[in-house]
């Protein structure tokens, strides 16, 4: 969701998968004949166990281990090392020397006569070497290293990325062969090469599934595959757990890991001919139907999941003037406005006490067209709503001069009146606005058309209630006012707030992603992410309403998450911050109060070379600091200055400071 995303590693994952030089793939196979008469009397396990996390611990046992080769070094993806493992667990067997696929290839069979070797880890990822910090040396390999069966096999575990938040299972886990299955490349991910084979780069992607869980897929420059695009299908993925830091990652053998042919999360096209959301509801005459074969309707989804104001399985859509509510088997990962299909054929028509509905749809029935267009809410009065509420329902209307009564929050239901009569609104305790207190003033009231029982409203979010008429009456809040509000977890943002900022961030340079912006006034800075793309231009002077907004951390960056398009407003160009003069130092040492903030920083040298893609360290003599450019910057693929700049940038945030830039004339 976000500014930053997951391709972010500080350092560079080579010191520990290693840069490889030109390899000869031309070996013969290793005999059968000959194996080794070795009797393992240890596991793996036993000997990561010695480890205590401080320096290279050396086995003094006389311990054979008998494992299975589940990654070589023949693609290049890993350097002068093998990924061994048994039923206990996995490790880099580190070895200077490189061809190791001739001899240990992928599903063989091998030996390790582990005393004298030394356990350690790098950065989390447990190996074993020859001596401390350095590889078994090449003289030596057959003494402690011997190949068994070539084709003993080897069988990848199955996974979920939701799995790998328990830390004992990830720790099980780790240095071993995994699959996870129904994933896919983040859209900013899918479709680019693998790795920067030009410049001998490492490239982080994300990988995701349907349910927002996401783990990074990293490659090295020097894969023979590198310049290979990632698939923008969604499938399986086998691969090598591991982790750098706190970053969990995946290393992949080659791209026959990769199988990604199927329909995206949300994304694709339902099969069958299109029929309008009002045909399907005419179907529906009190009693249980079925959806007609080879149909499907489309439309733009007008509650919001986020917010929490409906439960996780169900969502409303609306097609022009008609709506439907539908009920998934199991959670959906749709937000407001989000554009999507449902295939209807044999799908259950129902009513759920009195609201109709499509009954446990099969999630895969369903699939995200793009970002849509949101319907313009009906202007009605309460009583034009109660005279056409059942050719309404599940609609967007709004209502003008509103009040609202009954309870002190919008927690259950309060009553909504106007002149021409009252309605119920239902608010579930869960919502993200429910504690929020409701306006003691007249209100603009946009919400959806329901019923239970009875007709009644629902809101989308606590933006949909506009007091006094207009969002302009919402009280101007700081940006510092609005980060302290934050506490950790999501909060909400205040009842009746607005900020007002100049946009910091470029999107015309792609270095943020089309959904988010980063906003600054006078007392600090905020990312801001909205529901759908946006078109708010670096400079531009912007207000938005933020009442109930969720205020949330994505690896640390503090954000306003899932802001509908609708609560900003341009009031056209406007003047942009000045930057804040400041070493590196001072940068990292004032992370979270200039977070979102521009800096200038002088005297800089980029100590990495190259492009400016990815992760580049920065140094001025006083500090150093992290430059993250997306792969899809229109200046990603320009190089880095070879001498001292000066850098201006936005203040960042992944797991710890960083910056970016918006354009190349940021640098000078």
């Amino acid at each position: 969701m976000q500014l930053r995303h997951l391709f972010f590693a500080a350092s560079i994952f080579a010191l520990s998968f290693g840069v490889v030089a030109c390899v000869d793939h031309e070996f013969d196979e290793p005999p059968v004949a000959n194996l080794p008469g070795l009797t393992a009397n240890a596991t793996i396990a036993q000997v990561k166990a010695l480890y205590t996390g401080s320096a290279d611990v050396q086995i003094t046992e006389d311990w054979v281990l008998e494992g299975v080769v589940a990654a070589d070094d023949e693609s290049g993806n890993f350097y002068q090392q093998i990924i061994v493992q048994d039923a206990t667990g996995g490790f880099a067997v580190r070895m200077s020397a490189n061809g190791l696929f001739g001899k240990f290839p992928v599903g063989s069979q091998v030996f390790i006569k582990a005393k004298g070797l030394y356990i350690s880890e790098y950065n989390g990822f447990p190996q074993l070497n020859g001596s401390p910090g350095e590889p078994i040396e090449e003289l030596l390999i057959p003494q402690y290293v011997i190949p068994g069966i070539p084709d003993k096999g080897i069988t990848a575990t199955p996974v979920t990325l939701a799995e790998l938040n328990d830390a004992n299972r990830f720790k099980q886990l780790l240095s071993t062969l995994v699959e996870f299955t129904d994933v896919q490349f983040a859209d900013a991910s899918a479709g680019a090469p693998y790795a920067d084979v030009v410049n001998r780069f490492s490239v982080n992607h994300a990988v995701e599934d349907c349910n927002a869980n996401s783990i990074i897929l990293r490659t090295s420059g020097y894969a023979d595959f590198g310049n290979v695009l990632t698939p923008e299908g969604k499938g399986k993925v086998t691969a090598i757990l591991s982790v750098f830091r706190t970053d969990k990652q995946l290393i992949i053998r080659t791209t026959d890991d990769v199988q990604m042919a199927g329909p995206r999360c949300g994304g694709g096209s339902q099969g069958g001919e299109q029929m309008s959301v009002a045909a399907l509801r005419a179907l529906y005459t009190g009693v249980t139907t079925a959806g007609p074969v080879d149909k499907k309707i489309k439309g733009v989804v007008i509650s919001d999941r986020a917010a929490a104001n409906i439960v996780s399985r169900n969502l409303v859509v609306q097609d022009g003037d008609a709506g439907i509510a539908v009920r998934f088997a199991a959670d959906h990962s749709y937000n407001l406005g989000d554009e999507i299909e449902i295939n209807v054929g044999g799908v259950e028509l129902s009513e759920f006490n009195g609201l109709v509905q499509l009954n446990n749809v099969p999630n895969g029935n369903a699939s995200r067209v793009g970002a849509g267009t949101l319907p313009t809410p009906r202007l009605a009065t309460i009583g034009q709503i109660n005279a056409n509420g059942q050719a309404w329902e599940s609609t967007l209307v709004q209502i003008v001069d509103a009040t609202l009564s009954g309870a002190a929050t919008y927690n259950g239901t309060v009553t909504v009146a106007d002149a021409s009569g009252s309605i119920p609104m239902f608010t579930r305790a869960s919502a993200t606005f429910s504690g929020n207190a409701l306006p003691t003033s007249t209100a603009k009231v946009t919400a959806i058309v329901s019923d239970f029982n009875g007709l009644q409203l629902n809101l989308r979010n606590a933006a949909d209630v506009e007091a006094s008429g207009s969002g302009g009456s919402a009280t101007l809040t700081t940006l510092a006012d609005l980060r302290e509000a934050f506490v950790d977890g999501a909060t909400s943002a205040p009842a009746n707030r607005k900020i007002r900022g100049i946009i910091i961030s470029d999107r015309t340079n792609l270095n943020t992603t089309d959904r988010n912006v980063v906003i600054q006034d006078g007392s600090g800075g905020i990312v801001v992410r909205f529901t759908a793309n946006h078109s708010f231009a670096l400079g531009e002077d912007v207000e938005i309403v933020v009442s109930g907004m969720e205020l949330s951390e994505f690896n640390g960056l503090l954000q306003l998450n899932n802001v509908p398009n609708a609560n900003a407003v341009s009031f056209g160009p406007g003047t942009l911050p000045t930057p804040r003069t400041a070493t590196l130092q001072q940068v990292v040492a004032n992370k979270e109060a200039w977070e979102s903030t521009l800096v200038r920083v002088s005297n800089v040298t980029f100590t990495d070379g190259g492009t400016y893609s990815g992760s580049k360290n920065l140094s001025d003599g006083t500090g150093t600091i992290i430059l993250f450019t997306r792969s899809q910057a229109t200046f990603a693929g320009s190089n880095v200055p070879t001498g001292a700049v000066t850098v201006t940038g936005v203040v960042s945030d992944f797991s710890e400071a960083q910056l970016f830039i918006r354009n190349l004339t940021d640098v000078q």
